[in-house]
């Protein structure tokens, strides 16, 4: 899983909505001003440190956006960063037919200006995204294998279906504005053990009664059960306490992180 901060004019909120819920189905971290930004944050520091944190920058680009003070301010950062790094971090995605601009020319863009377009370009995004490995992983590609097929088995046993999957991430776009201070304690802990995997939890992570469930909780709970047979008891217990659709985009995102990392040499 990467992660990716996007840069958009507000006038494009609605498709900004659609690409982020997208993406994040598809297990990758998107940092977003609505559920990022909290009331009395600085705007230039939240910014910059969103910047700062993310492998690319999605740039929206259309009529509103190439005006936008802001989208030109996020896009100097990054460019910066980019040259700096002598590494690819923005990525623009082209909604309208405008003249980009004299940066970002000679970058190959994700074209969204027409709806019949969407399906493959969200995949060319998801392409470059998929390729981001942490040099730091926990995991051999044998072990992520393995770990990605027990989390398939709980998603079996799980049994959310598509419409329930859509009305919870649109809810989890306004829940993280504000995270659990015990969720965010487990999640930085988790950043420093499992690089590769924290993210994860920062989109997707939630509390279990007073338990922080992050990915890293279910990858030992899952080796620690693999013994028992039957269902898992956090499946039990997330039943219980209503939260089965919670444990279920986890265990899918967790799933396929560790299956593109199976897939690919670590660096």
């Amino acid at each position: 899983m990467s992660s990716m901060f996007l840069s958009y004019s507000h006038i494009d909120k609605s498709f900004a909505n659609r690409l982020v819920t997208d993406l994040r189905q598809k297990g990758h971290y998107i940092w977003i001003d609505d559920s990022e930004i909290k009331v009395g944050d600085s705007l230039i520091e939240k910014i910059r440190e969103g910047i700062d944190s993310v492998d690319y920058l999605g740039a929206i680009i259309s009529q509103s956006s190439i005006n936008s003070y802001w989208v030109k301010k996020e896009l100097d950062v990054a460019m910066n960063q980019e040259i700096q790094g002598k590494k690819i971090k923005v990525l623009p995605i082209l909604l309208n037919n405008v003249d980009l601009p004299g940066f970002l020319l000679g970058k190959k863009y994700a074209d969204f200006t027409d709806d019949s377009l969407y399906d493959s370009s969200l995949e060319e995004i998801v392409k470059v995204l998929d390729e981001v490995i942490s040099e730091k992983s926990s995991y051999s590609p044998k072990e992520a294998k393995l770990l990605a097929q027990k989390l398939e088995s709980l998603e079996k046993q799980l049994s959310v279906s598509e419409s329930e999957k859509g009305l919870l991430l649109s809810r989890l776009n306004i829940e993280r504005k504000v995270i659990d201070p015990e969720l965010n304690e487990a999640i930085q802990s988790e950043n420093k053990n499992r690089p590769e995997i924290a993210e994860i939890s920062r989109n997707f992570g939630f509390m279990l009664d007073d338990i922080p469930v992050t990915a890293g909780y279910i990858l030992h709970v899952i080796d620690k059960e693999r013994l028992k047979g039957g269902p898992h008891q956090i499946v039990i217990m997330s039943s219980i306490l209503g939260k089965t659709e919670e444990l279920f985009l986890l265990a899918r995102a967790t799933s396929k992180r560790l299956e593109k990392m199976s897939n690919q040499r670590v660096k």
